[in-house]
């Protein structure tokens, strides 16, 4: 028997708020291995459950006006993150040949390619588009070709107006490629990503260029300097980066996301990396209050009011849930807002062939290993 989904309808009412201060980037370890680390921020629940989604599942995309769009069927199984209200369809995975996929909000820049009436059986949404590769590629090189045979269409969502979901896509596989997908002006833009990093607006070849405003940061603390009869010390460690952005913008987080997965020390194998990984996400955590914004500010771009989406007072940015794809290993490391404790799925022992869709519930509850009775006398 075939299972059929249809993954627009009910999903869209979450995602115009997904992702807005989402981090990407990938390490490699020093035994070859690929590691890819992420972070969700969201300032409202999106009450994740890794789905696990199997070969052999049939889905319907989403046309304009409504219509059928593209059918497909996945080759390939995989879990990802997926929504409360939008069970089937996933915001970010791995697949079982290693191939990452995942969408990134890029508010104020993203413009889908102009409906076609004669490509509706091409036809996606956005938001679809990690849900579609997963299934159906397992290199960059695939994803490439497969991207000339669909069109991602600009199009409204159902219970937001008019409203159209800005995003831009990061895709990376196990040979340690990493795809950068954006749509702007009616335009697909495709680029390779040799930094291996991804934030949010504005778009990706800006952030390069911005780069180079940071050229003088480094690892290293800066060097004594004589100044006539007096010498100027380092007073403490880090002199090096004097200088590195430390808010939480898109452009701040971009510059730090490439210098720390470029600077860590090269871990020795796919697990130190994974933890090297999880202490880089730290760094980018957004607990809750700490970026706040008002529905109704008038540069507010992310956050529309509809009929069915009552006025928001204040929108509190947070880091929803944090994620790991050794993509080399075929693992999947998590954890959430709530829970440090750090979940993992491995891949070998997933039947992808068993049919339906399967969930794995994330870890809510925070909690604290007691030691008080483990002290031990010290031996002389």
């Amino acid at each position: 028997m075939n299972w059929i989904f249809t993954i627009s309808f009910c999903f869209l009412t979450t995602l115009p708020f997904l992702g807005e201060a989402c981090t990407a980037f990938q390490l490699k370890a020093q035994d070859g291995s690929y590691i890819y680390g992420r972070s969700m921020e969201f300032g409202f629940r999106l009450d994740s459950d890794l789905l696990i989604v199997p070969r052999d599942m049939e889905y319907i995309g989403t046309a304009p006006d409504g219509l059928a769009g593209l059918k497909w069927k996945t080759k390939y199984g995989y879990v990802g993150m997926n929504q409360s209200i939008a069970k089937t369809v996933v915001s970010d995975g791995m697949n079982e040949k290693g191939l990452v996929a995942s969408l990134l909000y890029l508010p104020g820049y993203a413009e889908y390619q102009k409906p076609d009436s004669t490509k509706t059986d091409r036809t996606i949404g956005a938001w679809e588009l990690p849900t579609f590769l997963l299934g159906t590629c397992s290199t960059i090189q695939e994803v490439k070709a497969i991207l000339t045979s669909i069109h991602v269409a600009e199009q409204p969502t159902p219970y937001l107006g008019d409203f159209v979901l800005p995003l831009h896509f990061y895709i990376s596989d196990c040979t340690g490629a990493v795809l950068i997908i954006e749509y702007s002006k009616g335009e697909r833009h495709i680029y390779d990503n040799p930094l291996g990093v991804l934030t949010n607006s504005p778009c990706f070849d800006w952030h390069l260029t911005n780069l180079e405003n940071y050229i003088n940061l480094s690892p290293s603390n800066a060097p004594e300097l004589n100044l006539a009869n007096w010498t100027v010390r380092n007073y403490g460690q880090g002199s090096g980066l004097l200088g590195l952005p430390g808010d939480y913008t898109p452009a701040s987080r971009f510059v730090k996301a490439v210098l720390f997965s470029q600077w860590a020390s090269q871990a020795k194998n796919a697990t130190e990396a994974v933890n090297t990984s999880f202490h880089i996400l730290n760094t980018f955590d957004i607990f809750e209050g700490i970026i706040r914004t008002q529905s109704n500010e008038k540069n507010n771009i992310t956050l529309p009011t509809t009929k069915t989406t009552p006025s928001i007072e204040t929108h509190e940015d947070m880091t929803e849930w944090t994620i790991v794809h050794d993509k080399s290993n075929l693992k999947t490391y998590f954890r959430t807002y709530e829970s440090l404790r750090i979940q993992m799925v491995d891949f070998t022992k997933i039947d992808f062939s068993k049919r339906g869709f399967r969930k794995i519930s994330l870890a809510k509850d925070f909690t604290i290993e007691d030691v008080s009775q483990n002290a031990n006398p010290i031996v002389e």
